[in-house]
């Protein structure tokens, strides 16, 4: 005898499927682009405040060696510790001296140039700013960057306002790259030098793949610059969504030794995921908006006709014409395999919630 309300079920021949769980193993398709590893960036930050006099290097992503002059600093600050340096040395205070010497080393002199201040006997006017590496030189970073969030809205030592139009007076805050006659602050990034040794492939994977993309799981990528696949393994799921974009990103790490990936070329991947999931026909499902919902087989006349209970589902991925199921059903159900062809009545999908 059927007890249920005839707002909660419906009774139906139609045909089912016999849930069972599996080891799926499924095809992810992914676009994205290259970007700089940005755990390979040396940031080159002045320990004093000054004004730039010298520009050796011109613009963006220029290759420089490690040593090369790429700026040149004058620092009323630097020329007075020069010639303090210098009273104690002939003072022969040798204690004082070598004290006096480590700091022009903390404030970013070099052995080198400690040493031409003592050979020449009078102190350097312009100090040489060079690379710690070689490298691709950043002058300004990508929006949106970590270092970009941590560089201070400052105007520098006897700059103008930044809003004013004079590039003598604009500070690297405001401009977004460094300039002859600039002033700048003390701990204020000049720039950014990366060696280019290895990058990032930064996947963009639909959310409905969300639950399956963990570290280690396989990918292959397929480059615009290189005609051979590359096989890898992700690196890093990203806890954040893009900016206004509802991707989750993954990250992987990749060897660039030959310098042949190029910074925002396309690449596109491939990801394997295997896991043991529940999946059903699309056709079972049915969309209502905010929920999603399968008819199960509750009971079974002797006749064959069945009698089919609304429940609410959470779905994953969609993969062909089968959908993944998270939560809602076990996986020894049964549901119908058209959940379309059960709406009768509007009350059906207002009774359970």
């Amino acid at each position: 005898m059927i007890s249920h309300s005839v707002n909660q079920v419906v009774l139906s021949s139609q045909k089912t499927i016999k849930l069972s769980q599996n080891l799926s193993k499924q095809t992810v398709t992914a676009s994205g682009y290259i970007a700089f590893d940005e755990r390979r960036n040396n940031i080159v930050a002045i320990r004093t405040s000054g004004r730039i006099e010298k520009l050796y290097v011109k613009y963006n992503y220029q290759f420089v060696k490690k040593g090369e002059r790429i700026a040149e600093l004058y620092s009323p600050e630097l020329n007075t510790y020069q010639e303090e340096y210098l009273f104690l040395l002939k003072s022969g205070e040798d204690s004082l001296a070598a004290k006096a010497k480590q700091k022009l080393k903390l404030l970013g002199l070099l052995e080198s140039q400690i040493q031409q201040v003592e050979k020449s006997n009078s102190i350097t006017h312009a100090i040489a700013i060079t690379s710690p590496i070689d490298g691709f030189i950043r002058f300004s970073l990508e929006r949106g960057s970590s270092e970009e969030r941590k560089t201070p809205p400052s105007t520098g030592m006897g700059a103008m306002p930044e809003t004013s139009s004079s590039s003598t007076g604009a500070s690297v805050a405001s401009t977004g790259q460094i300039r002859e006659g600039m002033y700048v602050n003390k701990g204020q990034t000049l720039f950014v030098v990366n060696d280019f040794r290895q990058v990032w492939a930064l996947l963009s994977v639909n959310i409905s793949s969300q639950f399956q993309l963990k570290k280690g799981v396989p990918v292959t990528l397929y480059s615009e610059v290189q005609t051979d696949s590359i096989n890898a393994n992700i690196d890093l799921v990203e806890p954040v969504y893009e900016d206004k974009q509802r991707f989750v990103r993954a990250r992987i790490y990749l060897d660039n030794a030959g310098r042949i990936f190029k910074i925002n070329s396309f690449i596109k991947g491939k990801i394997s995921i295997q896991a043991n999931t529940l999946t059903v026909p699309l056709s079972s499902v049915y969309d209502l908006g905010s929920r999603k919902i399968v008819w199960v087989k509750r009971q079974s006349s002797s006749s064959g006709i069945g009698l089919f209970e609304p429940q609410v589902v959470t779905i994953g991925m969609t993969l062909d014409n089968w959908i993944e199921i998270i939560t809602g059903l076990k996986g020894d159900e049964e549901i119908a395999l058209d959940a379309g062809y059960m709406l009768d009545s509007e009350s059906i999908l207002n009774e359970k919630q």
